[in-house]
């Protein structure tokens, strides 16, 4: 599992952000709006397992090219 940390999360916000600039085959407002939800649905998770679940869920979406808008 991946280690959550602040700085992590805040990491992953910025890339998903920047990755969807290069977006060509989807509506770039909805992926946007998306992204800001999931992450505000879970700023308030108080298990450190669900924290660490959630960010390894964020990041295996990166490395599937968003998962597969890309």
């Amino acid at each position: 599992m991946a280690a959550w940390t602040r700085e992590a999360v805040l990491s992953l916000y910025r890339i998903l952000l920047r990755q969807g600039r290069g977006l060509r085959y989807t509506d770039r407002d909805f992926y946007f709006t998306t992204i800001r939800k999931e992450f505000r649905k879970n700023q308030h998770l108080k298990r450190l397992d669900d924290k660490e679940r959630q960010l390894e869920k964020g990041q295996a979406f990166l490395r599937t090219k968003l998962g597969g808008l890309v």
